[in-house]
């Protein structure tokens, strides 16, 4: 019996072909899925509203936050850093926070810049020219963040660990302050410095951004063997971050999203032209077509 199989039915059934391709090729979302240790160390943040501390483990937990909720909250960008302590996790002066992420990570080459994962911190850009009611513009000076000192090692095995090399990586909450409106999998370009964005209102930022909703990153290519020699790893699925003086908030930790090979990509187009080309035949059309099985 032949089975109908409409030409908006071809259209959808290419679109989720496109789809599952897109997935396929990239490992989208990988964030941590559990805190194996969290010492909070000394100094670390205290709410202003409460005076509890920033020492829930759980808000370091899955993607980094797009909003604040509550009546003084709303959408995250980097003037608007999250604030709250069910958002961010503090580690003090001495404190050190241990994650195991929901899937490996691999250190790529191709990786935009070769960065492998990001930290998403609480820091701001401070708006200079006094204007919070939208028009606000930066000199590229932070708040709520860039005086902690840190120390970044990852594992295999949650056992062995291998610090990177300190002389490339960024403390974090460094830069880049979050926005929600961006990537959490795609990095900011590192060679970007606050002076860069001297002047920029969001508008500018953004385009600094391009697309990244900004983070700390790292690449797995700077760790170093305990003589401090250069180590090439394998699949990564722990991250530790020491605080060495004064304090960082952690918001999410994310790997970098994989770019597509060039043999996906052509999957891609032409699985969006068969949709679009099937779309139009749709309408001219408007019947189902019989298909024998």
């Amino acid at each position: 019996m032949p089975i109908r199989i409409t030409i908006r039915g071809k259209a959808l059934l290419a679109l989720a072909a496109i789809n599952a391709a897109f997935i396929a090729s990239s490992a989208l979302g990988q964030s941590a899925s559990s805190v194996i240790e969290y010492q909070s160390g000394v100094d670390f943040a205290i709410e202003f509203s409460s005076g509890a501390g920033y020492t829930n483990p759980a808000a370091a937990l899955g993607l980094p936050s797009r909003e604040t909720p509550g009546p003084f909250g709303g959408p995250i960008d980097p003037f608007s850093p999250p604030y709250l302590s069910s958002q961010l996790l503090s580690v003090g002066t001495g404190g050190m926070l241990t994650v195991r992420l929901d899937q490996p990570l691999r250190d790529d080459p191709g990786h935009p810049f070769g960065i492998d994962f990001s930290i998403f911190g609480g820091a701001g850009f401070i708006i200079t020219n006094g204007d919070y009611s939208g028009g606000g513009r930066t000199d590229g000076s932070l708040f709520g963040g860039g005086d902690g000192r840190t120390r970044v090692s990852v594992s295999s095995d949650g056992f062995q660990f291998y610090i990177l090399n300190s002389l490339l990586a960024p403390d974090v909450e460094n830069l880049f302050p979050t926005d929600g409106a961006g990537r959490f999998d795609k990095p900011v370009n590192p060679g970007l410095k606050g002076a860069d964005f001297n002047g920029q209102d969001i508008a500018g930022i953004r385009s600094h951004y391009d697309g990244s909703a900004g983070g700390t990153g790292y690449d797995l290519a700077w760790a170093l063997d305990g003589e401090g020699k250069s180590v090439r790893l394998g699949d990564v699925s722990y991250i530790r971050l020491e605080v060495t003086s004064g304090h960082v908030e952690v918001d999410g930790l994310v790997g970098v999203a994989a770019v597509p090979e060039p043999s996906v990509w052509g999957l891609l187009i032409a699985g969006c032209g068969g949709v679009i080309g099937a779309t139009r035949r749709w309408g001219r059309l408007g019947r189902p077509q019989e298909v024998s099985p």
